[in-house]
């Protein structure tokens, strides 16, 4: 029963930030188009404004990591990781959203799921837990003697 609960979990993880993920890059596709600069496109602006260093890398890292992590937290790949990495996110997000008055609940609800996963794994129903089955089955029982 814990399984499903983690699969749910990495589902909701997955399609709330999967769909996040997936308009910041139609941001950079459409900035990228119309020939604008990087620091102009998407979160950079924002990220700048808030004084974060490094704001063009910050913007690009999460986008990787709504699309693509999010996308291996749904299949449950690499899935500590990845979910660690989107939870550092959130904690940017969350403090962002403080520091200018928006609602924060959001990034606090992505933020606790994150966690969870980061703290969990991505249970039985995962990639991870078939690389591990077959790591497990190539080296053979372990025997105490």
């Amino acid at each position: 029963m814990i399984y499903s609960g983690l699969l749910l979990l990495r589902a909701a993880g997955f399609l709330l930030a999967f769909t996040f993920g997936i308009q910041k890059i139609g941001w950079y596709v459409t900035g990228l188009h119309a020939g604008k600069p990087f620091s102009s496109i998407g979160l950079t602006p924002l990220i700048a404004h808030v004084g974060f260093p490094l704001p063009v890398i910050l913007a690009l890292w999460i986008t990787l990591n709504e699309s693509i992590g999010a996308f291996f937290i749904g299949i449950g790949f690499l899935s500590r990781f990845a979910a660690a990495s989107v939870a550092v996110g959130m904690i940017g997000a969350l403090y962002t959203s403080v520091r200018l008055g928006e609602d924060w609940l959001r990034a606090a609800l992505y933020l606790i799921i994150f966690i969870g996963l980061t703290f969990t794994g991505p249970g039985r129903f995962s990639v991870d837990h078939l690389l591990q089955s077959r790591k497990t089955n190539r080296s053979g029982p372990i025997t105490n003697h």
